[in-house]
């Protein structure tokens, strides 16, 4: 049956007041467009476009070379900066708009502006931050007091004095900066990484079983926020305790956790991250980029599968990510792992939620998208009317049938449904309007709608 508003409507019907925890990263994004006047003030890098950056940016000039070098690549990336640079930059750049980001940000407002009943928490909740949520009285927010949480208006949840600001430099195909030309539409992000973004929530850590029980589920993002300087001795102490409040929030009524996998240059920490957070999720989600870093971390021998990042796209792609995604899977146990490509969303699952709940999700996942890449944003249900509008991509349907021949599996209405494995061609807009967080918002929507369906029908035939 072709995805149609009467399914939209039902999908979004389905989501009322769904309840969800989304924790732990938000902050405030700085929105810079890259141009003339973002060159005056930088100084320019050693060998633009060919230098990768640092592990952790310092000055300007360390800036310069990841813009330039993210233009070049055409491989959107996200690099931490010392805590001195974050001050210095705060105090001599001006952005062009400021947004609620981070992975928690985009998702609870995501979620709230769909209609569910996100409890959201984040390490530093300042007023500033707090002005951003697009519909705070949808949001509750978790507050201890004597063993017991309670949820409060996210008016009501306690204020930090310091707002955690990322830069996000957007440019599109053709922009140029210091001689650079961008091959493609993307973004690099600057993030600041504050000491209180410590994978602790003081109080809730350990009462955090008494959120479990009266959700669905949670989207968990944020554990590649550590940094050297704000951990001492290895990373393995705070990612262990981060493992046990996860597991404490899933003691009671075991709620599914959507773990969304984010970048960081740091390859202890990812090491880390991999070695006990990952394995204790139910459904892991990455784009391709984080997935080609999983599969190196994991040092998977899988000769030539590496999935490529050559334009123009190539249909074959897809049976690397699916070699990616299933080799992945059994090497960390979890029930479900997917990628959102740009021409598809592709899913391998065991034992998780129904094949036909996941395509579900992922059809209603390709609609979102669509609607926030024509928006900029999406406030409102009504908002996902544009996102139809769109074909769904003729290369995702292709590089789909062919993971169907590799399968011996039969496509149905474009989309490829089997216990294992599930795909859909995304909805891709040519010209769009914003792109961060895109992938945020195709997780989070997928994850929700899945639950929703699981509920609706008692996870039978959802």
């Amino acid at each position: 049956m072709a995805y149609n508003r009467s399914r939209l409507d039902a999908d979004v019907k389905a989501l009322a007041g769904l309840p969800v925890f989304v924790a732990y990263n938000a902050n405030v994004d700085g929105i810079v467009r890259v141009d003339a006047e973002l060159g005056a003030a930088l100084d320019r890098p050693t060998e633009p476009g060919e230098r990768a950056p640092p592990s952790r940016l310092a000055s300007k000039r360390d800036l310069a070379t990841a813009i330039t070098h993210t233009m070049a690549t055409g491989q959107g990336d996200e690099v931490a900066m010392t805590d001195a640079f974050a001050a210095a930059l705060e105090a001599d750049l001006e952005p062009d708009s400021q947004q609620l980001g981070g992975q928690t940000g985009i998702m609870t407002n995501l979620v709230a502006a769909l209609g569910a009943a996100p409890i959201a928490y984040t390490y530093l909740l300042s007023e500033r931050q707090r002005a951003l949520f697009e519909h705070p009285e949808a949001i509750r927010y978790p507050a201890v007091e004597d063993g017991a949480v309670q949820f409060v208006p996210l008016r009501e949840a306690p204020v930090a004095d310091r707002t955690k600001l990322n830069w996000v430099f957007e440019f599109g195909a053709g922009d140029q900066l210091f001689g650079v030309r961008a091959s493609e539409d993307t973004r690099f992000i600057a993030a600041s990484r504050p000491p209180e973004f410590d994978l602790t929530a003081g109080d809730l850590d350990a009462h955090v079983d008494q959120v479990g029980e009266v959700v669905e589920g949670a989207l968990l993002a944020g554990y590649h926020n550590l940094t050297p300087d704000h951990v001492e001795g290895s990373y393995d102490e705070r990612l262990r305790h981060a493992r046990d409040v996860l597991r404490r929030f899933r003691s009671g009524d075991d709620p599914k956790v959507h773990i969304e996998y984010a970048t960081t240059h740091d390859d202890d920490l990812r090491a880390s991250i991999y070695e006990w957070i990952l394995p204790e999720a139910n459904v892991v989600g990455t784009d391709t980029r984080e997935l080609a870093l999983l599969c190196d971390d994991a040092d998977l021998d899988l000769a030539d599968d590496e999935p490529t990042e050559e334009t123009p796209f190539e249909t074959g792609e897809i049976l690397a990510h699916y070699r990616m995604l299933a080799a992945l899977r059994e090497e960390l146990g979890v029930e479900c792992i997917r990628v959102h490509a740009m021409e598809y969303h592709l899913a391998v699952l065991d034992s998780y939620l129904t094949p036909a709940a996941v395509r579900r999700g992922l059809e209603f996942a390709a609609v979102n998208a669509a609607a926030k890449a024509h928006h900029g944003d999406i406030t409102a249900p009504d908002d996902l009317d544009a996102g139809l509008q769109y074909d769904r991509s003729d290369a995702g349907a292709a590089a789909i049938e062919r993971l169907a021949d590799h399968l011996d599996e039969t496509v149905d209405d474009g989309t490829l449904c089997t216990p294992s494995v599930v795909a859909c061609p995304n909805r891709v807009v040519d010209e769009p309007a914003g792109t961060v967080g895109i992938g945020d918002v195709v997780s989070a929507s997928s994850f929700v709608l899945e639950l929703a369906a699981a509920a609706e029908r008692g996870d039978a035939d959802a």
